[in-house]
């Protein structure tokens, strides 16, 4: 009852057993999504798959730590009221840790328990697999720990909010190409799976995984320790360090733009957020597009740097958090501030920002694609049409659902629109590319997509204009 107490006022948990059932019959559900396809659609005997499955069900996992750790045990402001109390760091940390590690375990099981309805032989085999994909995830867990620690440590308070987001976002990219390449040559190189079986032994790797896994269990508890509070406490201090600065006069005329421009200019995360995680990306898509693109069949003209193009305008941080990082949106309802008006000044901001990308993308193709001049105009505007149509569904999206994150260094703050967005946009350009193809020798792809980006902007701006009731509290 203790523990439960002091989760629930660290983290301000308020999962109920209906979120917590409904969670679990979601896992449960994808598991068993997972093993019947593999089982129905890919020819090779399903007990050669389940390396693949501890991959990708290890990859979540991993994710899910770096997403976590530092933002629940470091960037989490209400630890600062529960150190005022005489609860150890051991016991703190642990249960943060141990809450994880039991989330962990569930979503193994999830991932693994339907292919025993499918193949009920090698069963001890498989649960080898099982708990060897789940102590790798809690070896990740403590690697996690301690770098969340040093990082909290070595770096000054200005910088160590930044340090975390490199730090996440850094090891984020990185699992996510390694693991895009390793699916990848799954799927279409030929005998690179039996290949993989043939290498990876599950009792021996398990063996060698526990001995590691003790001796960074130790090392990490004494770490912790001694250096956890100050690495807290630094971090705390970038959040809420103060600075007394003369006020200058502004220039900015128009008071809904200088709201905005405000929100932006004192979460200056949201500007690091938003350009430079998506050159990173940029990068990162086009070095796992270029090696498995023909792989894949799709040879359509341009449709690499549409997929870059739409992948950097839908993962636009300032306006997937345009109200949810707002501090003075608690006021909005009651002073009289237009919002149908904010709105628009929210999506031009976030246009603006976004913009800067588009414009380093469309100089990067010129100089380095040797693309002609005309194409790279078309790729211009295309970027420009599909940055403010991703702009004001990210923006309307947070609108409608507003958030109270615990901090604006979150790895996935803002996530919940930028993923529908994201999915939204690649999905509209898998079917132009799907739909170019069919009447192939009529129009090209690349003014094709142009086209319907325009029109896209153009029932956004007739929706905001003419439909007014939709932005009224």
């Amino acid at each position: 009852m203790i523990k439960c107490t002091l989760y629930k006022a660290i983290l301000k948990s308020r999962n109920t057993p209906v979120i917590t059932l409904s969670i679990a019959m979601v896992g449960i559900y994808v598991g068993y999504l997972t093993w019947y396809i593999v089982n129905r659609y890919l020819p090779e005997p399903i007990s050669s798959y389940r390396v693949l499955v501890a991959i990708l069900t290890f990859w979540i996992c991993a994710f899910v730590a770096i997403y976590k750790i530092p933002d629940q045990l470091f960037t989490n402001r209400r630890i600062k009221d529960v150190l005022c109390f005489p609860v150890s760091v051991d016991k703190l940390v642990s249960l943060v840790i141990g809450r994880l590690a039991c989330f962990q375990f569930g979503m193994v099981v999830c991932g693994f328990w339907a292919y025993f309805l499918y193949a009920s032989d090698d069963w001890l085999l498989t649960i080898t697999i099982l708990l060897g994909c789940w102590i790798c995830s809690c070896l990740i867990d403590l690697l996690v720990l301690v770098l969340s620690t040093a990082i909290g440590n070595l770096l000054p308070a200005s910088i160590v909010g930044y340090g975390f987001i490199l730090f996440q976002y850094g090891a984020f990219l990185l699992l996510a190409l390694s693991v895009g390449n390793l699916v990848t040559k799954i799927f279409f190189w030929s005998g690179y799976l039996e290949n993989l079986n043939g290498i990876f032994n599950p009792v021996q790797w398990l063996l060698i995984v526990i001995l590691p896994m003790i001796l960074l269990a130790v090392c990490t508890s004494f770490f912790v320790k001694a250096k956890y509070i100050r690495g807290y406490l630094n971090t705390q201090n970038f959040q809420y360090r103060r600075t007394d600065k003369a006020i200058a006069p502004t220039k900015i005329q128009n008071p809904y733009f200088l709201l905005e421009w405000k929100r932006v200019s004192r979460n200056k995360e949201l500007i690091f957020f938003s350009n430079i995680k998506n050159i990173l990306t940029v990068f990162v898509l086009f070095s796992l597009l270029v090696q498995n693109f023909e792989w894949i069949g799709l040879s359509e003209k341009y449709a690499l740097e549409l997929f870059l193009l739409v992948s950097c305008c839908a993962v636009n941080t300032i306006s997937s958090t345009a109200y949810s990082s707002d501090p003075n949106k608690s006021y909005f309802s009651f002073l009289p501030i237009s919002a149908h008006r904010l709105f628009f000044w929210k999506t031009i901001q976030g246009f603006l920002w976004g913009e800067l990308t588009v414009l380093l993308f469309g100089v990067g193709v010129i100089l380095f694609r040797n693309i002609p001049i005309l194409d790279a105009c078309l790729l211009l505007g295309y970027g420009t049409a599909t940055n403010y149509s991703c702009v004001w569904i990210g923006v309307f999206l947070d609108y409608k659902m507003p958030r109270t994150p615990n901090s604006t260094n979150e790895l996935l703050h803002g996530n919940i629109s930028k993923v529908l967005v994201l999915f939204v946009s690649i999905a509209l350009t898998v079917w132009e590319i799907y739909f170019s193809t069919q009447i192939s020798g009529s129009i090209s792809l690349l003014l094709f997509a142009v086209c319907i980006s325009v029109c896209i902007v153009m029932i956004e701006l007739g929706y905001l204009i003419f439909y007014r009731r939709a932005f009224r509290d």
